[in-house]
């Protein structure tokens, strides 16, 4: 898949208290999930020692990118043009964290290839999905993908309207886009 784009996008039932707490702790090992190898043979994380807040801060202030704790729910929607497994392994490695402090089991889904910025469309499959919750994390290959679909929709939705999805002037609009907890103070 190298030189094409990917997108994770979730949304997990979470206090802001848990949140918060999730933003600030370092980023776990492979460990966190207990079957890596049912989508990488070989973990490299580019960014180990990150913390949540650290990683969605670079990638909020980057563009193309939906990370918030809003009514109850972390809502992340991640694109990126340039596919590096070590940069998607360190983004799922904070998802699994996350699910740990969320309030139910949630999905992942990650995908990518020659796509643009929106859910798999006909047919499309995701190349993962991770179900992450306070009792760990594990890939699967048995979801009801149009619940899933369903389920992201509001991420997407939020996330298409401020790349200007179908204006091809539009530019990046962040307005809401990142949660305060994660932009630069002053």
């Amino acid at each position: 898949m190298s030189g094409r784009s990917y997108m994770l996008a979730a949304r997990m039932p979470m206090s802001r208290e848990a949140f918060e707490a999730w933003l600030d702790e370092p980023a776990p090992g492979v460990e966190a999930i207990a079957n890596p190898g049912a989508v990488w043979d070989e973990w490299t994380p580019a960014y180990a020692s990150e913390t949540a807040r650290e990683r969605l801060a670079i990638r909020g202030a980057a563009g193309f990118a939906l990370a918030r704790h809003r009514d109850g729910v972390l809502e992340l929607y991640l694109y990126d043009y340039y596919y590096s497994p070590g940069v998607a392994q360190s983004e799922l490695l904070l998802l699994a964290a996350a699910g740990r402090r969320a309030e139910a089991e949630s999905a992942v889904m990650f995908w990518g290839g020659n796509v643009y910025p929106d859910l798999p469309l006909g047919g499309d499959e995701p190349i993962a999905v991770l179900l992450t919750g306070p009792d760990g994390a594990r890939f699967t290959d048995r979801y009801r993908l149009s619940a899933l679909l369903e389920h992201l929709r509001p991420v997407e939705t939020a996330f298409l309207a401020a790349a200007g999805a179908g204006d091809e002037d539009a530019t990046w609009n962040p307005d809401g886009m990142v949660d305060p907890a994660l932009q630069p103070a002053g």
